[in-house]
């Protein structure tokens, strides 16, 4: 019984540095609520939607800002790694809620192979974040300043309510990164548009080999 307690009192006191360590951590890293993908041309670009903090939150709203601009690169993993030197703190993606896709990335397929083979190999992102596709990313982000909530957020619960209304199965990351490795079936995403300055889940798009 003694040795147990020994070995008991050793791991908590062990485990103390750790826990104090990660709850440091967090006031270093930022939380993206969505990820967006796009294409300049040949240029594959990078951009994500933050929650905007208020006083409600015992949060110094200036402090809680992330600005980082939108980042091209040849590829997605090169505009990636530019914006997240252009972040002054650590993106965490474990609460990502949704990710993007502009219709003209998705029609670059080389783009797109390359993509979903880096998000597959790195697990950047959580598996279960919702895909959805659209044709204009500025008039996404945009919107934002007439919803109740940050776009990613909104969107989730927007498309959780829909999903129900509709009878539509909603596609998550893992589900297109299985497909597109596998090749079994046609995916349909939400397609977004923006309209009088809402966001409506406006069709699908149908995502081939």
């Amino acid at each position: 019984m003694g040795v147990k307690r020994w070995l008991f009192g050793a791991v908590l006191l062990w485990s103390l540095p750790l826990l104090g360590c990660s709850a440091a951590e967090l006031e270093n890293r930022c939380f993206p609520m969505m990820a967006l993908v796009d294409c300049d041309g040949e240029q594959v670009a990078f951009d994500c939607g933050f929650p905007e903090l208020s006083q409600k939150d015992n949060t110094d709203v200036e402090e809680s800002k992330v600005d980082a601009p939108m980042m091209t690169g040849e590829t997605f993993r090169e505009a990636y790694e530019k914006y997240k030197k252009e972040l002054d703190k650590k993106a965490d993606y474990n609460h990502l809620k949704i990710l993007v896709f502009s219709e003209a990335f998705l029609q670059n397929r080389e783009a797109f192979s390359q993509t979903v083979e880096y998000l597959q190999e790195s697990g950047l992102f959580p598996r279960n974040v919702y895909v959805c596709v659209t044709d204009d990313v500025g008039a996404l982000m945009e919107a934002e300043k007439n919803l109740p909530s940050d776009v990613g957020s909104y969107l989730e619960t927007y498309l959780q309510n829909q999903e129900s209304e509709r009878g539509e199965e909603l596609v998550n990351l893992g589900t297109v990164l299985d497909e597109s490795e596998n090749h079994r079936k046609t995916l349909q995403l939400p397609f977004l548009a923006v309209e009088n300055d809402s966001v409506l889940w406006n069709g699908c798009y149908v995502l081939t080999e």
